[in-house]
């Protein structure tokens, strides 16, 4: 019996001993433009931790720059405040997500100026939005303000993994198509099956949530076939 006891007395102490082994996230940084409150700040990195597997910071207010004003509108050029975003000395940030209450716009279409609820760089490191368009929406039904903005903020770091567009409505991923509110609505606030699919190592959870129909389905399907059908054309 005193045999035994020196192995198990020696194995106890080297796993105790063994250091505890953690999986390193990127790292995405959340950062206050201007003077939003504090607790949109923290809803919105609570929301990017809840989802992805990042390890979120949330970087002191940085005030608006002058840059990025555009006098004649009376508004912030979302471009110029990516630009912004992008030269900050935010460390190892992989990410950085600008959250502001101002409006902000960029160039859409034939108008030089287009009010937006948010932009992203596609497959790049930068996002921003703002709370602006739903302003009289907090007023009226917070709970439905928060859901807005949690799908405002999921869709535009989306975009920065490399999601486009999704032809479905009800995915977090849809197109607003100048109208952020109606987007909003419309949406249950998850990833359809193929969005899930193509950020699943992002996720947190790599189940597809929510229910999809056979229709919205094959939709993903056909969509699919033709997003191969331009890739081979492409080569």
């Amino acid at each position: 019996m005193r045999r035994c006891l020196v192995p198990l007395f020696l194995f106890f102490a080297l796993v105790a001993a063994t250091p505890e082994v953690t999986e390193e996230y990127p790292v995405v940084v959340v950062v206050p433009l201007g003077e939003p409150s504090e607790d949109l700040v923290e809803f919105i990195a609570e929301s990017l931790k809840e989802r992805f597997r990042f390890t979120v910071r949330v970087a002191d207010p940085e005030p608006l720059p002058d840059f990025a004003w555009y006098q004649p509108r009376q508004r912030w050029r979302a471009e110029k405040l990516l630009t912004h975003l992008k030269q900050m000395d935010l460390g190892e940030a992989w990410r950085v997500t600008g959250i502001t209450e101002e409006p902000i716009s960029t160039t859409k279409g034939k108008r030089y100026d287009y009010g937006i609820a948010g932009l992203a760089d596609m497959d790049g490191k930068a996002s921003v939005l703002t709370s602006y368009l739903f302003r009289r929406v907090k007023q009226k039904n917070r709970k439905r303000y928060l859901r807005y903005m949690e799908n405002l903020v999921i869709h535009e770091v989306g975009h920065t993994l490399g999601l486009d567009h999704c032809p479905l409505v009800r995915c977090i991923m849809a197109d607003a198509k100048g109208n952020a509110l109606k987007a909003a609505r419309l949406s249950i606030n998850e990833f359809c099956p193929r969005c899930t699919r193509l950020i699943r190592r992002h996720l947190r959870d790599h189940k597809v949530k929510g229910k999809w129909s056979k229709r919205e389905r094959a939709i993903l399907k056909k969509h699919s076939l033709r997003e191969e059908t331009e890739y081979m054309e492409g080569e």
